[in-house]
């Protein structure tokens, strides 16, 4: 491991001082272009005059052509031929230089000094902001060193700074820089908003101020850099027409092939990420399949491509295959052990299979060397989301069905710890309900519990003590453990001494019960799914109750703001005993399919607000009573507060014969989850 972080290093610096190099070279050549001769003899008046004319021209090219601070020197030489702005504007240029120099660094190294020529030019910046004189006359000086502070800015992550004097410059008409216009757009979208990245990222591509031009320096700002910027900014939005249309207009106005490719068959490297925008749209908008054949298409024809990679490996975790994208970003890794946004993706994937060790370590590798990479952000909040107490609630409550209970609600609250030794957390739970059970008696259960919870590689273990109160409080048991080893099949089972699940009948005659249960899903990706299980249960009138279910899930249609989604259920459920005070069938059969439409209106980056509508009808039968229909229909809101934040709330009605009394009943629901 040593020797891989000893290379990573020796290559970053290899690839940061081969840039520094490169630009020296250049800046050399223009010297080597534009130093005027040395001046021979005397000249009267008239010449010295048109010698230093020439000599302020030749500074003012050199300084434009890539070497302001060689011009800067030279000017100082003369100083009866520039006058302080001169100067400043001179010196501004330089500034200008040192940025783009500043965002090359941070690019092509990982070293903990990848952000040092940033901070000098900010330091720059800054002390030139303290000598520039408060006249009108040095206004556009002023400005183009507030524009450069912006990127700078931008570049040392402190992108709340740079966005609010981006504000402050853009109260006025006259266009910005392109790349301060790119700058202020990724800081945009490092804070999450999408709607100021996208406009700031539109100007950059109209801006007639310094704009973008084709180049062949490694990692400068490109056009394809802010198109690709633009892109993810209005599906952030969740302006899935205008990216559509957008990467239209893109890819035709991107050239297919690079004009002094070495291999003129070969696809430009533009027009590659333009393919790779096209499949990641698909991805976007729900249509996983169609995005992962194109990704597999395009890496067929560049196999080695870090970022296609990573947008592969992005793709199986859409598709739910936390497994295979481990896999696809520790093959990345070999090649490129320093991509950042591959080892952002393994943390990701590190998280959801539960291997905290190998996500703190991927934190611990980032540390603060990358302050402004968008793909570290995402990750650090994902990290800082695990390392979060958590809460979870679950409220319910029903009206109209006498036959369990004429009016009944429960809420069950769980709250988790932070982590403890990375893999443990502790919790409390409690759970309160209460039932009137239409003889005019009510029944009421209280639950509270303390207990472990255990997540490792794929597994998930958790035990509590609970003990409930009323007439028919007893101390008990529950614990559940699954585990999921690949990303097909999860297995399942629970125990609990204690059953919060009893008819409230029961509860209300002093029964109590045990119960056991055992499930498997087997899921072919995020379109498919099959669930199986059975639960037993052992209650304290000697009445055993079992009960097999078994599920089908597929998803029908998605679209960018619509899904239609399908489940077909089928259940059985079996008792001992007969003539009980509570609803206690010898047998019954259900067969239902349900059906779900959802739409989501509004989107914003990991936030969204979706509306979803569910249709049930089926069959039940009861035995020694018949056959009989039964229906239910839900309204259902969902409101995404970002990772692992979520509220969502229901109300819905529903007929079904039990006994021989078709009963009608309303019912209303609320969970949330959000880290604390």
């Amino acid at each position: 491991m040593k020797k891989k972080r000893h290379s990573r290093t020796r290559n970053t610096a290899l690839k940061a001082t081969a840039l520094l190099l490169v630009m020296l070279a250049s800046e050399q050549c223009v010297i080597a272009q534009t130093t005027p001769p040395a001046s021979t003899g005397k000249a009267g008046e008239g010449a010295v005059r048109t010698d230093r004319d020439e000599y302020r021209r030749r500074i003012f090219e050199q300084a434009t052509a890539g070497s302001p601070q060689t011009a800067l020197e030279d000017a100082r030489k003369r100083p009866d031929a520039f006058s302080v702005k001169d100067m400043l504007q001179i010196e501004a240029l330089g500034v200008s230089t040192e940025v783009r120099w500043g965002r090359q660094q941070a690019l092509a190294s990982n070293d903990a000094d990848r952000l040092s020529q940033t901070w000098l030019a900010l330091r720059h910046i800054d002390d030139m902001l303290t000598r520039i004189p408060e006249s009108d006359d040095y206004a556009d000086v002023r400005r183009s060193m507030l524009a450069e502070r912006v990127a700078a800015l931008q570049g040392l992550g402190r992108m709340r700074e740079a966005c609010a004097l981006y504000e402050t410059l853009s109260l006025s008409i006259e266009p910005l820089p392109a790349h301060t216009y790119a700058a202020a757009g990724e800081a945009y979208t490092y804070i999450d908003r999408p709607k100021q990245a996208a406009a700031a990222f539109e100007l950059a591509l109209t801006t007639p101020n310094e704009p973008l031009l084709p180049t062949l320096e490694p990692h400068a700002l490109r056009r394809i850099d802010v198109q690709e910027g633009l892109f993810f900014a209005y599906l952030d939005q969740g302006r899935y027409e205008d990216a559509q249309k957008f990467l239209e207009v893109t890819a035709k106005s991107t050239p297919m092939y690079a004009d002094l490719a070495e291999h003129p068959e070969d696809l430009s490297e533009d027009y590659g990420r333009v393919k790779k925008l096209q499949a990641q749209y698909l991805l976007y908008t729900n249509r996983t399949r169609e995005g992962v054949e194109a990704l597999d298409s395009l890496h067929h024809d560049a196999p080695f491509d870090p970022s296609l990679i990573s947008a592969r490996s992005d793709a199986a975790l859409v598709r739910q295959r936390p497994h295979d994208a481990q896999k696809l970003y520790e093959g990345t890794l070999v090649d490129h052990p320093g991509d950042v946004e591959t080892l952002a993706g393994l943390g990701k994937t590190s998280l959801e299979l539960y291997q905290y060790d190998r996500a703190a370590e991927v934190n611990a590798t980032f540390g603060d060397r990358f302050p402004e990479s968008g793909s570290v952000n995402k990750f650090d909040r994902e990290f800082g989301v695990y390392q979060s107490p958590q809460l979870i609630v679950a409220g319910n409550g029903q009206k109209g069905n006498s036959v369990l209970a004429d009016n009944n609600w429960g809420i069950d609250t769980q709250l988790y710890s932070q982590p403890i030794a990375q893999y443990w957390r502790v919790f409390a739970h409690q759970f309160s309900g209460r039932a009137d059970t239409g003889d005019g008696e009510s029944v009421s259960r209280v639950r509270n519990g303390v207990g472990g919870d255990f997540r490792y590689y794929g597994w998930d273990a958790a035990a509590e003590v609970n003990h409930s109160t009323g007439p028919q409080a007893r101390t008990g048991f529950a614990g559940t453990l699954a585990f999921e080893p690949d990303d097909h099949w999860k297995f399942s089972t629970g125990v609990d001494t204690s059953d919060n699940a009893l008819p409230w009948k029961a509860y209300q005659a002093g029964i109590t019960g045990r119960t056991a249960s055992a499930a498997a899903r087997y899921r072919f990706d995020d379109y498919r799914y099959f669930d199986l299980g059975y639960g037993v249960s052992r209650y304290s009138d000697d009445n055993l109750h079992q009960q097999w279910n078994a599920t089908w899930y597929e998803r029908l249609f998605q679209s960018p703001r619509h899904e239609v989604s399908m489940w077909v259920d089928l259940n059985t459920n079996g008792n001992t005993v007969a003539n009980t005070e509570y609803f206690n069938p010898h047998r019954d059969i259900t067969a239902q399919v349900t059906a779900m439409y959802q739409w989501t209106p509004w989107r914003e980056v990991d936030k969204s607000f979706s509306q979803r509508v569910y249709g049930t009808v089926g069959a039940y039968r009861q035995t020694d009573i018949g056959n009989s229909g039964l229906w239910e229909v839900r309204l259902e809101q969902q409101w995404q507060f970002g990772t692992k934040a979520a509220l969502a709330y229901g109300i819905g009605m529903s007929s079904q014969r039990q006994d021989h009394t078709r009963e009608y009943s309303k019912l209303i629901y609320l969970n949330l989850n959000i880290p604390l």
